[in-house]
């Protein structure tokens, strides 16, 4: 989700909630890691993004998630 004014004081969705905590609890090479695989112009939203999708099919990355 984009940061508008519109959306700056509402609290956070229970994903980005847990997107916040699972970056907090990443180590720098890690989150280095995560960012690499999200993409060139990714944020952290990107990364958790990317997290997720390899969770569900580690098996089978998608192109993205490989760095």
């Amino acid at each position: 989700m984009s940061v508008t004014p519109a959306n700056l004081d509402r609290p956070p969705s229970a994903d980005e909630a847990m997107g916040m905590a699972w970056w907090n609890i990443l180590t720098p090479s890690e989150r280095a890691t995560w960012l690499t695989k999200a993409g060139p112009a990714c944020s952290v939203a990107d990364a958790w993004a990317a997290f997720k999708r390899h969770q569900t099919t580690p098996t089978n990355p998608s192109p993205q998630d490989t760095p």
